[in-house]
């Protein structure tokens, strides 16, 4: 298997604070040809291959434990994984007979966490129950009465309940009242509250630095100023600019030779990154998607062999500005001085980078059916190439998290 085509994606697992406490790795299936079926074998396996011999295991799932779909032939002959590495899910299409017990029994004896995924209450479930530690609930799928009802059930059972397909803040709040313990969806990248109030003040001053870093009209002696006068914006700023992802040779010791080395276009990208990661009251996951959205998008630009591909990671960068600030994306991009181009991108995919922006999306997501094939190919972008952005953003965001964080 080439290395170019690694086709997998990752998703979160929030703990109640919104830290991530696994990643669940999805397999995604090859563009549909004449004939192809759907395996649950053969994606689990292709799924494997992909994680740990392609990618390496700490690095897919950040060193944090992969949720992996498990079918019924792979719980009867399981690979010899590391179960720290591992959580064992098992699809709602298992029948839970006494076979298929006993190796669920064994996999936990050696240390497996098992979950249950897509999960239904109903009697037949009860041998697995006793030796699962977490339970997968679609909350989609389950509301109000309904989803009650199924934690009501498994309140005799020592599991942990996961809510999974959580789209909204309230969702989230809803089920941590339940009794949910982890959480998994989109709600992340949306707005906690929408709603016209003012800005708080902390939020307002990133705004104004974003405003001020964003001004096509500033110069370069207005910027080093407005830069260096923030000591911890200038310092994570020379950190990142010094990492080894930016391939300079010449060690950078200030702000001016920053912007002779890397240019004044990604320095204002990275010190606009860094604004937002100062916003205390995110998580560091939403840092992380941004950088791996700005990252994929900006090597997929490459492909386009477009002239204006210095914008593409601009889209990635601002594409999730709602979530960061609570606040309507029309309305905070109203504030922030881009050009139609990037505005029309992130309010309603205009343009090649807002189609590739609703791909870049639809994958995060695993919503494959979404992503248009044909159209990324007239753009210039093929299958593996887009596969191979994913890889490298990911990793890439890894890195630069060190420096952030640090």
């Amino acid at each position: 298997m080439e290395s170019s085509n690694v086709l997998l994606a990752r998703q979160p697992i929030y703990d109640a604070q919104l830290n991530v406490a696994a990643y669940e790795l999805l397999f995604r299936p090859p563009q549909q040809q004449a004939g192809w079926q759907w395996d649950g074998d053969v994606a689990t396996s292709q799924l494997v291959v992909n994680a740990f011999a392609e990618i390496g295991i700490d690095k897919a799932a950040d060193n944090k434990s992969a949720f992996i779909n498990f079918t019924r032939r792979w719980l009867l002959a399981p690979p010899p994984f590391n179960p720290a590495h591992v959580t064992i899910e098992i699809l709602e299409t298992v029948e839970p007979d006494a076979e298929m017990v006993a190796a669920v029994r064994a996999l936990a004896q050696r240390g497996f966490v098992i979950a249950l995924d897509d999960f239904t209450f109903e009697p037949k479930w009860h041998p697995l129950l006793q030796l699962a530690t977490i339970v997968k609930i679609d909350v989609l799928q389950h509301q109000g009465a309904a989803l009650e009802q199924q934690v009501k059930q498994l309140a005799r059972y020592k599991v942990q309940l996961l809510a999974e397909k959580v789209e909204t803040y309230a969702v989230f709040e809803h089920c941590k009242a339940l009794g949910f313990q982890l959480f998994q969806g989109y709600f992340l990248c949306r707005p906690q509250n929408i709603k016209g109030d003012a800005l708080p003040s902390n939020k307002m001053v990133v705004m104004r630095l974003l405003a001020e870093l964003q001004n096509p009209d500033v110069d370069m002696g207005s910027l080093e100023k407005l830069i260096s006068h923030d000591i911890s914006l200038s310092t994570k700023l020379l950190r990142i600019c010094n990492a080894a992802s930016f391939g300079t040779r010449v060690k950078i010791e200030s702000i001016r030779k920053a912007m002779v080395l890397i240019g004044l276009k990604a320095l204002r990208q990275w010190a606009s990154i860094i604004a937002l990661s100062r916003m205390a009251d995110k998580p560091s996951e939403l840092i992380t998607l941004t950088l791996t959205r700005a990252r994929m998008m900006e090597l997929l630009a490459v492909q386009t062999k477009r002239s204006d591909q210095d914008i593409f990671f601009t889209v990635g960068m601002f594409s999730l500005i709602d979530a960061f600030f609570d606040q309507p994306k029309a309305a905070i991009l109203a504030s922030l001085p881009f050009n139609d181009a990037v505005n029309g991108a992130l309010l309603q995919y205009q343009g090649t980078p807002g189609r590739i922006l609703r791909a870049v999306e639809a994958h995060e997501q695993g919503h494959w059916d979404v992503i248009d094939w044909q159209e990324l190919n007239s753009l210039g972008i093929e299958q593996p190439a887009f596969e191979q952005a994913y890889l490298d953003a990911l990793l890439w965001s890894a890195e630069i998290m060190q420096s952030l964080l640090a």
